[in-house]
């Protein structure tokens, strides 16, 4: 957690990484990531999904499956 000075500021790191991923993912439906990934409902909905349990948890560092 070098780059962190505390827990909450990852916290807040990794929910804005998942907002911008999100609006990344909407506004370029169909098309690839920087990864050569195809851009469908399917990675969209599971990006979603994985956004909604990390608001939900205290812990995002918590990466167990609900």
């Amino acid at each position: 957690m070098d780059k962190f000075e505390s827990e909450q500021e990852l916290h807040d790191w990794i929910i804005s990484f998942y907002e911008k991923q999100v609006q990344k993912l909407l506004n370029d439906i169909g098309g690839t990531t920087e990864y050569g990934v195809k851009i469908t409902p399917r990675l969209i909905k599971a990006t979603m999904h994985r956004y909604s349990q990390l608001l939900e948890k205290d812990s995002v560092t918590d990466w167990e499956q609900s």
